[in-house]
């Protein structure tokens, strides 16, 4: 990846010391404490996800703005008249899990935690299934966390996790304006700021498309074999009395090709896939120079920018303009163009790598342009069409003051009342009417093209 997620699978006390300065350079550190707390929070997840996937129930542990770009692939989903769904399962044989990962502020820490899962996506519409593959995947969370021995300020902006209104960490702990729920910090974190999955290949594969293909070439063979033996028959080679031996060995014959022919052929596909996934992940690998320049000049200008959260927080932007029926109703968005039509056809993404185009910092306000290469499903003319897409979106940020990784866009403080509210869905503050300086907490996206 030239945005890549970094793993680490390798014990070595040298081998970490060596990697220690690169993952630096991009805001990440290993982090191999709390593992096992980590793996519930990581499955409670799944879980999850699975079951708002299936019965609608809204996952507890994910942010809000999680929650959000869920609900808006959901509506969309269901204004096309489709179901889909997410089943996640423990991978068969070896788990190839990475270590931890962390990158902090001065309050929060964000860890990144991956498992491999198999995980089978099916989309269906009131009559029949469109789609239907499973996989093997790298399922990735970004895990956050408050520092140890840090508390919060009481105005910092949180949505109440019970109702989904906005409010303060302060308020939320006196209890939620709207719906009375009272909080301890404990029940507030950690949550889930985001999650990705990566499609390592078929896990299907091996079993069903071996069988097929044995199945087909024995048939085959056997077709030949019975066409043969007619000839013979009718030009009088063939003797009656040895007909139902030469039966028997047109039978056997035919399977012991099949099976060789067969796996032949699996064979050859199986590599031509290798190749294929292999040429999937180099895509993107020609940016990585020009995405490393951006995140030293970044980290020059705010040390606590991290290449990951950038990655992490662009990804999710893209989905939630990509899912949006009126993506430019959104505050994030300050598009000057209509979504292409190619983009509204997407009803599901993955983002398989990544990589910075180009960047500019002038008078304080950084613009930046980076290409997605992505695994998506369109939906075109009641088909679903799995597609390799290439997505370049522009950003533009005021930089002004240290990234803050507890900022939602979902839930926000005014600065001249102190009134908290939505900024995801209002410009202006609600109470007092002023504009919210959205571009000085947040990335917002400028242009989307595919």
């Amino acid at each position: 990846m030239a945005f890549m997620r970094a793993d680490v699978n390798d014990d070595s006390k040298a081998e970490k010391n060596g990697e220690k300065n690169i993952m630096d350079n991009f805001g990440l550190n290993t982090d191999f404490s709390n593992e096992d707390v980590k793996k519930q929070y990581f499955l409670r997840f799944m879980k999850q996800l699975s079951d708002w996937y299936s019965n609608g129930k809204t996952p507890e542990l994910a942010s809000e703005d999680i929650r959000f770009s869920l609900e808006l692939q959901k509506q969309k989903l269901q204004s096309l008249g489709l179901d889909m769904q997410l089943q996640i399962q423990k991978q068969e044989g070896k788990s190839n899990d990475s270590a931890p990962l962390s990158y902090a502020d001065n309050v929060f820490v964000n860890s990144i935690c991956a498992k491999n899962k198999r995980i089978t996506t099916s989309i269906r519409n009131s009559q029949k299934e469109l789609y239907s593959r499973t996989a093997d995947c790298m399922m990735t969370v970004i895990m956050q966390n408050l520092k140890q021995g840090c508390v919060p300020a009481p105005d910092t902006a949180m949505c109440c996790p019970h109702c989904g209104a906005p409010s303060t960490l302060g308020r939320l702990e006196s209890g939620c304006e709207f719906c009375n729920t009272k909080f301890l910090m404990d029940e507030l974190y950690p949550k889930i700021m985001y999650f990705f999955i990566n499609d390592l290949g078929d896990a299907d594969f091996d079993q069903k498309k071996l069988k097929n293909h044995i199945v087909h070439c024995s048939i085959f063979f056997l077709l030949l074999s019975i066409v043969g033996m007619i000839v013979r028959m009718v030009i009088g080679e063939l003797d009656s009395r040895r007909l139902i031996i030469e039966i028997s060995g047109y039978i056997a014959g035919s399977i012991i090709m099949g099976v060789l022919f067969g796996a032949g052929i699996w064979f050859i596909a199986n590599s031509f896939g290798s190749v294929k996934l292999l040429g999937k992940q180099a895509r993107g690998l020609t940016k990585a120079g020009k995405s490393v320049m951006f995140c030293h000049k970044m980290r020059n200008l705010d040390p606590t920018f991290s290449a990951e959260y950038f990655l992490d927080k662009s990804i999710s932007l893209m989905k939630l303009i990509i899912f949006s029926e009126n993506p430019q109703e959104l505050t994030i968005c300050q598009c000057s163009h209509p979504l292409p039509e190619k983009l509204r056809e997407i009803v599901d993404i993955r983002c398989r790598n990544s990589g910075i185009n180009n960047y500019s910092i002038r008078d304080g306000v950084c613009n930046v342009s980076v290409t997605f290469y992505t695994d998506s499903l369109h939906y075109r003319s009641g088909k679903v069409l799995p597609k390799s897409d290439k997505i370049r979106m522009s950003l533009r940020k005021i930089i002004k003051k240290p990234t803050n990784l507890g900022f939602s866009v979902t839930a926000v403080t005014c600065p001249s009342c102190g009134a908290s509210f939505d900024a995801e869905k209002a410009k202006n503050c609600s109470f007092c009417g002023n504009a919210y300086p959205l571009e000085e907490n947040e990335w917002v996206v400028t242009d989307i093209r595919i």
